[in-house]
């Protein structure tokens, strides 16, 4: 029998996550908000992940184990969604990891957020896999719709910071198990677009540590993920009310671009152009796609260059100056 106390399911979908997904279920049981139960999916792991979540469930009752055949992360979602009935829902990534407040602080701004608000999320930290943050990520807040959604490229940037109204789900139905990829991105449009609860709410706290893209993980199959996203781009940008649709394709062009996809990149910007010049020059990400596509394939390839070397050398002096501050909070402690 299902618990009438229970105001959030916190869904886990677990692949060859045995490393860190002690450190994610931790973050959980952690929160200071405990009206929660807790389904772990393992999806077919061949690592230890499955022992690890035992052992946290032998210890707290809200820790359930569910364990199935590989099918993927959406799959494994909608196994869980089946076995729930708790009014909102939340998803944490098995490598991810949330701040303590991060249940109290969303569902608090559920409560408060405007009517036809179905989704809400936080800001997110990067962390490399050590778990030492590096990076704060800028997402927007306040009120999102369907157009914000495209043109901002998924606002949220990963499943693992939004808190979701269970009517949402019951009223479109579970996420899309042909997509190996942008699995989440296409349920959050889904929402927007066939749901009584057509908006997103933003937060400005960050509540959420995202690891940094690991060797072998979805996001890190760039150009599988660029092939999902064409399909789910073409499916909602015709929905658009506000822009152009072809506002839809500034950022992920600039991202292939930037990733040495050049032949999404081209595709994308000759999308993107149907929107008008005078559009793209009035958004920043528009000027970087015009620059991006007018710079040629060589040209292109030096500045991806540049751009890795900067990046690479901008995370290494954030860790640093982040090990120097804990350090010095150590001395004086």
């Amino acid at each position: 029998m299902r618990n009438p106390h229970v105001l959030v399911t916190v869904i886990t979908p677990a692949y060859n996550v045995g490393p860190w997904i002690g450190e994610a279920i931790d973050s959980v049981l952690a929160q200071t908000e405990s009206r929660f139960e807790y389904l772990v999916v393992d999806d077919g792991s061949t690592d230890d992940t499955a022992d690890v979540v035992r052992s946290r469930a032998e210890r707290d009752p809200r820790v359930r184990l569910i364990q199935v055949e590989n099918g993927g992360s959406g799959a494994a979602r909608n196994r869980a969604l089946a076995d729930s009935a708790a009014p909102f829902v939340a998803f944490l990534d098995g490598d991810d990891r949330w701040h303590p407040e991060f249940l109290s602080h969303m569902l608090e701004t559920m409560h408060t957020a405007p009517p036809g608000v179905g989704m809400a999320y936080c800001h997110t930290r990067v962390m490399l896999e050590s778990g030492q943050v590096v990076a704060l990520r800028w997402q927007p807040s306040g009120k999102v719709d369907i157009d914000k959604q495209l043109v901002e490229n998924n606002p949220p940037h990963n499943g693992s910071s939004l808190m979701i109204r269970r009517a949402c789900f019951d009223q479109v139905g579970g996420f899309d198990c042909s997509l190996p990829s942008a699995v989440d991105f296409e349920m959050w449009l889904r929402i927007a677009a066939g749901s009584n609860y057509p908006l997103m709410w933003g937060t400005r706290r960050w509540l959420l540590d995202m690891r940094l893209m690991r060797t072998g993980s979805i996001s890190s199959n760039r150009q599988r993920r660029f092939e999902c996203l064409d399909k789910v781009i073409a499916d909602y940008a015709p929905r658009m009310s506000r822009q152009h649709p072809g506002m839809a394709y500034v950022r992920p062009a600039v991202f292939a671009y930037r990733d040495g996809l050049d032949d999404f990149g081209d595709r994308w910007a000759l999308l993107a152009r149907e929107a008008g010049a005078k559009e793209l020059a009035k958004d920043s990400w528009g000027r970087s796609l015009l620059a991006w596509s007018s710079a040629g394939r060589e040209r292109r390839a030096q500045l991806r260059n540049v751009r890795d070397t900067a990046r690479n050398g901008a995370y290494k002096g954030m860790s640093g100056a982040l090990r120097t501050a804990v350090k010095i909070n150590s001395l004086r402690g």
